[in-house]
């Protein structure tokens, strides 16, 4: 997050004191400025700094957009008051003007600059050609103005001074961010000068605050409140004392104490924000933050953001939202027993109501610290693709669903809304579980998948004819009904939901009606790949149906490597022989695989038979590959085998004894 070390490169004129105010901050002896010696690059560690932590920088420093800061004029009931700290160490180096060649390298290489000047010709030419050279240089870098010398010049003319010298370059130069009186020889403000220098990198006021507007960036209002959202745990709109203080433990390493909370409390209310409640508001929040970037406390407001993973730019970390987790390309992805804790909890915090589903606008709350509903959500005709209850809300039955049908499908979505909504397990990755990779193995000449035991989700494709039935039956498996009206699937149509199998366990089962893209899908390996079983369907009433999945299979013959479950639809209705080059029943029984199921969707328990031998197949996949012999298949054969010889014995046995009866009758 941080930079490991920051490079401060210290310019001006001739003879203003560069290298006497680095030499004065190391503590050695000043330097002669006349003798034109160039002091080598120093490196500062944090410990330099242990006087500018515990205290706030002291007169005669003039911020941007600030009023005067002074060392005791922070005011004790300010929100969330700590002590400023830099977590880096700084590389401090001295150039000479004379060089340009060097000094236009150092200039390139800096992260900060210090621009020094000591007389009323070198004030002058900070505006006259400092700043247009580095403006001409491309350095678009901070930079702390060091009014040198100090010593000379009288410090009740300060005050007056110092607001006619470094308010007018501060309003010109956006670049400039604070100006302080310094004096080499008395060492004041020479700690302070380099601790800005730092600051100006560490914790860089522009992206928080407009100095033109004078108010807070919309992205560092976003993100202010993404944070409020975090620790406001019950969702009432207020941080209250436990919310504070959990706030305070995980961004500032302490405890808070009560009083600090009244007190903050009263501020809010009294100072910025008058307003009711028993804690502090997301406004009054806001508005606080506002005024540390005023005040020149706006280090608060970063090391807040930062312990919340945001980076300079105010954008989430990229390792915080897609940590990094390796998944084996044959092994899916679900929630884990966390994951599934954690999206629980959510989704009872945000039912405010209590009557079991979220309605729109607390599903808009919910994701208010994100960029909105995920675009696979919208993809899968999110919430039509679960479960909700009679008044369209969402279930919690269907919640779940949908996480994990988004985990299986792009498990790089969950974990970065995990990350956006406040998952604080540690990594997000914790919420998360790979099962072990699916094996492909031969048998009988033929490929075919491994079972698999510890996969909790399972994805079936269902196919065929049109009018067959296919979204009656996705109707009927997620809401127990189904229209009587037709209406073509031309998208593909997606659904899942949990189902419990036999013994009680449960889990969860996503069928998807392939629609228009059905020959794409079927063509494509990994699609096919991500496949468990198909589902194919025809319609018993109708004599041409079957045929379709006949020439299907031929198109397509790398289906002959997917589990697969034959289905007759509207079982209901009168049973017709197809017109087809070979009947159901045998067609199956051709592919050794078990004759089609009769279902109709009025009829609930075969529908739930349906459902359960999907996932059985899934999990088994040896037992429905179409073409794979299996063994209780092959004894049975062999059964039959042995019988029909015994018979043919049998016969031939009773021919040899009737024959040799009538010779002796003879």
């Amino acid at each position: 997050m941080f930079l490991d070390s920051i490079r401060i490169v210290v310019c001006g004129d001739e003879s203003v004191g560069k290298s006497s105010l680095i030499s004065s901050f190391t503590r050695e002896s000043t330097t002669d400025s006349s003798t034109g010696h160039v002091l080598p690059p120093i490196t500062i560690s944090r410990s330099d700094y242990e006087e500018v932590v515990r205290d706030a920088p002291p007169p005669g420093i003039h911020e941007r957009d600030a009023k005067h800061a002074s060392r005791n004029g922070r005011d004790s009931n300010d929100l969330l008051d700590i002590s400023t700290y830099i977590p880096t160490t700084a590389t401090i180096v001295d150039t000479s003007s004379s060089d340009v060649t060097s000094l236009h390298k150092e200039l390139k290489r800096a992260d900060v600059i210090c621009l020094v000047y000591s007389d009323h010709y070198t004030y002058e030419r900070i505006s006259l050609h400092w700043m247009p050279m580095l403006r001409s240089l491309g350095v678009n870098l901070p930079v702390i103005l060091c009014a040198n010398k100090s010593d000379l010049s009288p410090k009740s003319a300060w005050k007056n001074q110092d607001n006619e010298e470094f308010l007018p370059l501060i309003n010109e130069f956006k670049e400039i961010e604070a100006g302080l009186r310094c004096s080499a020889l008395n060492r004041y403000n020479v700690v302070e000068a380099f601790y800005l220098c730092q600051r100006a990198v560490v914790y860089p006021i522009s992206p928080l605050f407009d100095a033109i507007e004078h108010n807070l960036r919309p992205r560092a209002i976003e993100a202010l409140k993404r944070v409020f959202f975090l620790f406001d745990a019950d969702q009432d709109g207020f941080l209250n004392f436990n919310e504070f203080n959990e706030l305070h433990k995980k961004c500032f390493k302490r405890e808070a104490t009560r009083e600090d909370f009244d007190g903050n409390v009263n501020y809010i209310h009294s100072k910025i924000l008058p307003e009711g409640g028993e804690g502090i508001s997301e406004d009054g929040f806001i508005l606080v933050h506002k005024y540390f970037a005023e005040s020149g406390r706006h280090e608060t407001t970063w090391i807040m953001l930062r312990a919340n993973h945001y980076t300079n730019s105010l954008s989430l970390d990229d390792k915080f939202l897609h940590p990094h987790l390796d998944v084996n390309p044959d092994s899916s992805v679900e929630l884990s027993p966390t994951g599934y804790k954690f999206f629980v909890d959510l989704f009872l915090t945000f039912d405010k109501d209590n009557d079991g589903g979220l309605n729109e606008v607390e599903i808009d709350n919910l994701f208010q610290p994100t960029p909105g509903i995920p675009r696979l959500w919208m993809d899968t005709n999110f919430p039509s693709s679960i479960v909700c209850n009679e008044g369209g809300y969402v279930t919690l039955q269907g919640w779940l669903a949908q996480w994990n049908l988004t985990t299986f499908l792009n498990y790089k979505t969950t974990l970065e809304y995990l990350a956006y909504l406040g998952f604080n397990e540690g990594t997000s990755i914790k919420a998360l579980k790979v099962t072990k990779p699916r094996k492909i193995r031969q048998k009988q000449g033929k490929t075919y998948r491994s079972s698999v035991n510890d996969r909790n989700i399972f994805y079936c494709y269902v196919v065929g004819a049109p009018k067959a039935g296919k979204s009656s039956l996705l109707d009927s498996f997620l809401h127990g009904q189904y229209s009587e009206m037709y209406s073509p699937t031309i998208q593909s149509r997606l659904v899942v939901k949990d189902i419990e199998l036999r013994g009680g366990k449960q889990c969860y089962l996503i069928l998807e009606e392939l629609g228009e893209l059905e020959s794409a899908i079927l063509a494509n390996k990994k699609r096919l790949d991500m496949c468990d079983v198909l589902c194919y369907t025809y319609d018993s009433s109708d004599p041409e149906s079957f045929q379709y999945l006949v020439d299907l299979r031929k198109q397509y013959t790398n289906l002959d490597e997917i589990p697969s479950v034959f289905v007759a639809l509207k079982a209901d209705l009168d049973k017709q022989q197809q017109r087809s080059d070979v009947q159901p029943e045998n067609y199956t029984r051709d592919l050794f695989l078990s004759s089609p199921l009769h279902i109709s969707s009025s009829w609930t328990s075969s529908l739930q038979e349906l459902f359960i031998q999907l996932v059985d197949a899934a999990k088994t996949p040896a037992s429905v590959t179409p073409g794979l012999e299996t063994e209780k298949a092959a004894d049975q054969e062999k059964t039959m085998h042995l019988i029909m010889a015994g018979g043919a014995i049998g016969v031939m046995a009773l021919v040899s004894i009737w024959m040799l009866n009538s010779m002796r009758r003879r």
